[in-house]
């Protein structure tokens, strides 16, 4: 071990062109820029939060390495601290995020523990999570090497998953490789509790999660606008009200997030890109006195959040719940024609199906305003739009 007088004394040595974060064979300790650090409960390098971004992630793959060779073993670890710097110890409880290296290179680990399946089925619960996941780690140059179920992390009526990613190292600090992983982790958690559903959806997005929508289809109820409705125009206002009435003539209501761009792929769309709009101060509420003027009737508990991405650029967040069926179908004051020029005096009526629109046509609304004048007579509405009368008392 390293003495505190040799270490005092070398002090000078060890500030001068050593890598921020290394092993020394000479003392057998780690360096952390350029700082003695004490190993974890087994020898691991322990690091802390706040430095990650500061260390070269190909220098924590060179550390770990000659640790591993020099005590002559397959593998070495290096966890990430909990707890504040200003609370630092190596002892302290450890994040469910940490690095390995073997004979394959640095890995990124990470520790998930999620509610059993519902389906009981092991096998079938690992490949749910690849697929959730791979999409996220495309998009960020990464790839999943090992996903297993973990017994020494399962107990009923929790399992516990290890999770292994190789990442590209170039011009990455290793904040960047934690980022990966505490990604691959929010995503994870975001639906252990629920199926993929506009309410994850939308909390993850809210939560500032919402770069891991990259890879996500579009379909029933989730919608990706790269750009923001021009607000100033007749067409803008029209095409925003129709948008969101769409969703409530659905089934399934649905997640309109401007700032996200998406790409045709076969099958549909995925979203490709995350990166915001730049928006004005009062957006939201401008956007609500436009869907006030424009759809009728109000969507019941409809609400529009603004989310930072970057300084300069947030997302809109568009989510409307499931609507009662007494409610529908909702009407948009002004249409836009196949030619795309729009009439402002006009009423559309649309639905949203998969990644598409339908009109809603008019043996439909027929249909709805049939059965709604059969319900206020009491009465029961057949299939050719006329009713009999239900003797009442």
């Amino acid at each position: 071990m390293l003495s505190w007088d040799r270490w005092h004394r070398d002090r000078g040595r060890y500030r001068q062109d050593v890598p921020s974060v290394s092993f020394s064979r000479a003392s057998s300790a780690w360096l952390v820029q350029g700082d003695i650090r004490r190993g974890g409960p087994y020898g691991e390098l322990v690091l802390k939060r706040e430095e990650l971004t500061q260390l070269p992630a190909v220098e924590l793959r060179r550390a770990m390495a000659s640790n591993a060779e020099y005590f002559d073993v397959d593998e070495t670890q290096a966890t990430v601290s909990a707890v504040p710097a200003a609370y630092f110890d190596e002892d302290a409880p450890i994040e469910p995020i940490e690095f390995k290296w073997d004979a394959h290179g640095l890995v990124i680990k990470v520790a998930l523990i999620a509610p059993w399946p519902e389906h009981g089925d092991e096998e079938r619960g690992v490949a749910e999570l690849r697929t959730l996941i791979q999409p996220f780690l495309d998009a960020t140059r990464s790839s999943l090497r090992k996903a297993e179920v973990d017994a020494w992390l399962s107990s009923p009526p929790d399992i516990g998953y290890e999770i292994e990613i190789d990442a590209s190292l170039r011009g990455r600090s290793v904040g960047d490789l934690f980022t990966i992983g505490e990604g691959v982790l929010r995503l994870c958690e975001a639906f252990a509790n629920a199926a993929v559903a506009r309410e994850t959806i939308g909390d993850l997005v809210r939560g500032g999660g919402a770069r891991l929508l990259v890879g996500q289809p579009e379909g029933n109820w989730l919608d990706a606008k790269a750009q923001e409705y021009d607000l100033r125009t007749l067409h803008g206002e029209i095409s925003l009200a129709q948008a969101v009435a769409r969703f409530c003539n659905a089934e399934d209501g649905g997640l309109i997030v401007i700032g996200a761009e998406a790409k045709k792929v076969p099958g549909g769309e995925i979203i490709r890109r995350v990166e915001g709009v730049g928006v004005l101060p009062g957006i939201a509420a401008r956007y609500q006195r436009v869907l006030d003027r424009r759809l009728y009737p109000p969507p019941l508990g409809m609400r529009i959040d603004v989310v930072s991405v970057t300084e300069q650029r947030s997302l809109i967040v568009i989510d409307i719940p499931p609507q009662t069926e007494e409610l529908k179908p909702f009407l948009v004051h002004g249409a836009i024609r196949v030619d795309g020029q729009t009439e402002g005096a006009f009423i559309s009526i649309v639905q949203r199906r998969g990644e598409a629109s339908i009109a809603i046509t008019a043996p439909m609304i027929h249909a709805t305003l049939a059965a709604g004048r059969a319900l206020l007579r009491g009465g029961k509405s057949h299939g050719d739009g006329s009713s009999s009368d239900t003797p009442t008392g």
